[in-house]
């Protein structure tokens, strides 16, 4: 059972997890095993302490275990203190245990673990205690005594020792930046990956100090060999840390003048790889459940003359969805977390005009990790932002707490929005019909719980993303003179503010700032990249100011990496955003003026974006930022998923005649659909509202339930066996159908889940999420619509009425010829965005639809 624990402990399933270590703690009890009901009783506070909202049951179990081991020295005594340590940095209240304290008394037991201990986890204990203490240590971590060379070292010891080191190592480079005048400006600027600049001649890079170079080097070596021995089997969560690290260390080593052609790439995919590991582990097992050995019991055996079993005959189609799994179990699990595997582009070979855009944040929340891949038959390199999320925007005042938006704070906004509209809702069955003012105040409360929310995500653009938010435009339709044109205004800009005209072309530098900035060099020596100047040629004018300031000093900060010396307070910030919204404002009159150049590439008209989430950020509505609202959204686990979504609708597209060609998507038949509508006989008024709509796709071949009960094996059967799915009923379904039995299926329908919080992932602390879409995901749904929160039934039936109206999704338009319905052909996705207006509340209902996977169209 401790084995089963462990094993669903790395591989990132808590739940499974908590239900064998309870097992153990249940039958060491029964035993009256004290030592094996401690060790049990740890492995419970590890979990609850790790996933969200349990660190006083972790603290009351850990403590239970502490007593019943009598404190008595040894591995299973070291490893409950190792807990306690991480409960402590958790748990930072007031009554908690001084820290500094804290790490004097582990720093006793160290000395004396290592009496009782001829093997290596006790090193691996300390390196533990190291890291978890490490923000409240002031001077460097490094343990301060050896250990013995005969002490046994297994493949899993040494590798987590690599990422226990490696972090540290990481760690104490961020204490030598902050003690350096130059360096310390890194960890507060934003960083690009590419650089965003090149040099006009042959300029020496500018490189710091040979032991900071080393140290990063060195850690990046140490993470690398970890991920090398954990990547497919080791603990999810020290996983995923290694990851963020790496990229955190490309970021920095760019900004030292590291020039390695894969790094963007490589950066790239490792946060891809970051936001879904435990999914990727999930899908294998999915995968063998799919095609069950015997054949499924439902089915009437195959009889010999006499009377012997016969196999089932198999299908076309059967074989073909058979080989593409198989070739989907192949991929996952030859995968690899290395620089060589990770270098190559993921994006070649995908519609053109598809773009990923992943986002992740640090393990201290302290920077955001926006990066863009583009779709297309060429590889291009990724642009990776590093956007500092704490004090962008301080204004110097600390006090103005509205100007600085901290990831914690808005998480709690948006948990007390919701929360409020959930108890406003609920509060609606108390108002009677005829008390106007009652109804008044309930209609002016959500009316200002739907400003909040789009306050809350015009924030979240603004204090967070600010200028870069143009990592999220749309690809500009400009020519390579328009930008060899924007650049040369941009940089007139730079060199009036910097002075450079007053200035003597000088090789040997006029100063140092510190011993890590051995040369300066002159502004007009550097020219910004094209790359860099496309996406800053999608900044409006009409931004706000601080967004061009934000703009200002990426620049200013790209002349001072590359070694040119910067004094802020000679350069006129105010008359430099004015002369930069200037210059934007011509562009876009030109842009305006000939929109429809002959040397413009030709530009898709239905460009789609797909987010890459990771755990941190999927329960934001990131598809309604100012900057996407409105335009085709959708969210994936992984880039592989795209690859994998594109095969299986090729796949079915094989079996299936007469359907529109189409290779931007899956395509669904209209006339092989199964609705839902009010399963549970409470929902009349929705019931009411489609009834009309479920009976005209009746007649055009759809079937259904209306108002009743539907069956698991109904459910399952329409999922595995129609093209498009509707469901108008309470949550996802999920109270109908087990999720265990959707994530066997081995094809599975585009769903529509318009049920409350039918899209929400459960917060698992330090886990990654889970819930229902990732069900959806396994089974090979290739696109699922559901709710982030609770929504009420008239606004979103309004919205889902919306959608089917544009996509002419209803019997009349379906009986009309499928070359009438061609002409219009619009995406799911594309459908869902422009509906969102639709609402009454265009924000707090509005905003609550999001879709998971890859377009589909009728």
């Amino acid at each position: 059972m401790f084995s089963l624990t462990l094993a669903y402990l790395r591989r990132g399933s808590p739940k499974e997890a908590g239900y064998f270590a309870k097992q153990a703690a249940d039958l060491a009890g029964q035993l009256n095993t004290p030592a094996m009901v401690s060790r049990a009783l740890a492995r419970q506070g590890e979990l609850q302490s790790s996933t969200i909202g349990n660190l006083e049951d972790a603290r009351v179990v850990l403590t239970k275990a502490a007593e019943l081991l009598c404190y008595m020295p040894g591995i299973d005594t070291a490893g409950i203190r190792h807990l306690k340590v991480e409960y402590n940095i958790r748990a930072v209240t007031d009554e908690d245990e001084d820290p500094q304290e804290l790490f004097k008394r582990q720093s006793r037991c160290w000395r004396n673990w290592t009496l009782y201990s001829d093997n290596l986890i006790m090193l691996l204990l300390v390196l533990g205690d190291l890291w978890a203490l490490r923000l409240v240590m002031q001077a460097q971590l490094q343990p301060t005594f050896s250990f013995p060379n005969y002490w046994h070292r297994s493949y899993a010891n040494n590798a987590e020792e690599n990422g226990l080191m490696g972090k540290l190592t990481l760690h104490n480079v961020y204490g030598r930046f902050q003690s350096d005048m130059f360096l310390s400006s890194i960890t507060e600027s934003t960083v690009a990956v590419p650089m965003g600049m090149g040099s006009r001649g042959h300029v020496q890079p500018m490189l710091p100090s040979a032991d900071i170079v080393e140290a990063l080097a060195s850690a990046e070596k140490l993470l690398w060999t970890h991920l090398a021995s954990t990547a497919r089997k080791g603990n999810v969560i020290e996983v995923r840390e290694s990851v963020i690290s790496l990229v955190l260390i490309g970021a920095f080593r760019t900004s030292l003048g590291d020039r390695r052609q894969a790094v963007p790439s490589t950066m790239s995919a490792l946060l891809d790889a970051s936001a879904a590991l435990t999914l990727r582990r999930d899908m294998l097992e999915a995968i063998d459940n799919k095609f069950p050995l015997p054949a499924d019991d439902l089915q009437w055996p195959l009889l010999s003359k006499d009377g012997a079993a016969l196999p089932h005959e198999t299908s076309d189609a059967e074989k073909s969805i058979r080989s593409y799994w198989d070739t989907v179990r192949a991929k996952y699990e030859t995968q690899a977390l290395d620089p060589l595997a990770l270098s190559a582009s993921e994006t070649v070979g995908l519609p053109a005009n598809w773009t990923v855009i992943n986002m992740s944040v640090t393990a201290d929340k302290s920077a955001l990790f926006c990066s863009r891949r583009e779709g297309g038959d060429h590889s291009e390199d990724p642009l990776i932002f590093c956007i500092p999320l704490k004090g962008r925007r301080d204004q110097g005042s600390s006090e103005d707490e509205e100007a600085h938006l901290t990831f914690e704070g808005t998480l709690r906004e948006l948990q007390d929005i919701v929360r409020s509209s959930d108890e406003c809702t609920k509060a609606a069955i108390n108002i009677k019909s005829d008390d106007e003012e009652a109804r008044v105040s309930w209609w002016r409360q959500r009316t200002e719980l739907d400003m909040r929310m789009r306050q809350l995500l015009e924030n979240i653009e603004y204090c967070w993303l600010g200028a870069f938010k143009v990592i999220l435009s749309p690809r500009p339709s400009i020519t390579a003179e328009d930008v060899s044109e924007l650049r040369g205004q941009f940089e007139k800009v730079f060199y009036r503010a910097l002075h450079v005209k007053d200035k003597k072309m000088k090789r040997t530098p006029a100063h140092k700032k510190s011993t890590s900035q051995p040369q300066t060099y002159l502004p007009t020596q550097f020219t910004l990249d094209d790359a860099m100047v496309k996406r800053f040629s999608t900044l409006s004018p009409k931004c706000r100011d601080e967004e061009l300031e934000d703009l200002i000093y990426f620049v200013l900060d790209l002349y001072q990496f590359h070694g040119v010396p910067i004094a802020i307070a000679e350069v006129d910030i105010d008359q430099v955003v004015v002369d930069l919204r200037t210059v934007l404002e011509e562009h876009s009159a030109r842009r305006t003026k000939h929109p429809k150049s002959s040397k413009v590439p030709p530009k898709s008209s239905d460009e789609h974006l797909f987010l890459v989430l990771d755990k941190n950020v999927q329960g934001l509505p990131w598809e309604s930022l100012p900057i996407l609202r409105g335009r085709s959204v959708s969210r994936i686990p992984g880039v592989q998923f795209l690859h994998d979504r594109l095969a299986f609708a090729k796949c079915k597209r094989g079996s299936t005649a007469g359907t529109v060609e189409t290779s931007e998507g899956a395509v669904v038949n209209p006339r092989k659909g199964y609705y839902i509508l009010n399963p549970s006989g409470d929902l009349g008024r929705t019931e009411e509202r489609f009834r009309d709509w479920a009976n005209g796709m009746k007649k055009v071949g759809w079937e259904g339930t209306i108002g009743k009960p539907v069956s698991e094996q109904q459910f399952v059967n329409a999922l595995k066996s129609n093209d498009l799915v509707v469901y108008f009923g309470h949550g996802g379904g999920e109270q109908y159908v087990r999720s265990h039995r959707i994530r066997s299926l081995p094809t599975c329908a585009a769903t529509m889940l318009w049920g409350c919080s039918s899209g929400a992932l459960r917060d698992m602390g330090d886990f990654d999420r889970t819930g229902t879409p990732y069900n959806y995901m396994l089974a090979g749904c290739p696109t699922l619509i559901a709710n982030l929160w609770d929504v009420t039934d008239k606004d979103i039936d309004k919205f889902s009425q919306t959608v089917f109206d544009k996509l002419s999704l209803n019997g009349k338009d379906i009986s009309e010829s499928q070359q009438k319905r061609a002409k219009d052909l619009i995406s799911i996705v594309a459908a869902v965005a422009q509906s969102r207006d639709s609402c009454k509340l265009k924000y707090l209902t509005g905003a609550a639809p999001v879709i998971y996977g890859i377009p589909f169209y009728l």
